[in-house]
């Protein structure tokens, strides 16, 4: 498997913020429009300034830049290592899923124990990654 293969899960994580965060500026709109505010209005971003909708597409792409951050440092640390194989690849694309389905969970129903359930495996699956690479460092000497 080409080592380049694990790039492919990293561009689909910043395809799928890019996605969230376009979603939070509709969002963000209407909820303005809604609640007659100008920009300056909601310069602050005090939570009193936004419908729930926009506070939940906010909250989701704040989540974006949390744990999803370990997942890049993986991703990073694999290509810069050369440790990328097909273990790596299918962990970092089962992350990416269960954060894709996180955000499609948290921007829509938001049924919070469903979406804590998604987030176990998402945060189960970057700590894998984590544990694949720091085994594979340990052996490399």
């Amino acid at each position: 498997m080409s080592q380049t293969a694990l790039f492919w899960p990293a561009f689909a994580q910043v395809i799928l913020i890019v996605v969230v965060m376009l979603a939070m500026g509709r969002a963000r709109a209407r909820s303005m429009r809604a609640l007659r505010k100008t920009p300056d209005d909601v310069a602050l971003n005090r939570a009193s300034d936004w419908d729930d909708d926009a506070t939940k597409a906010a909250n989701n792409y704040k989540n974006q830049f949390e744990m999803p951050v370990l997942f890049f440092a993986a991703i990073a640390i694999a290509l810069a290592l050369k440790m990328s194989d097909g273990l790596l690849v299918v962990l970092a694309w089962v992350f990416v899923a269960t954060r894709a389905v996180h955000a499609a969970i948290h921007l829509t129903f938001n049924k919070t124990l469903v979406r804590a359930a998604v987030w176990l495996v998402s945060v189960a699956t970057v700590l894998m990654m984590w544990f694949v690479l720091a085994a594979r460092v340990a052996n490399a000497g």
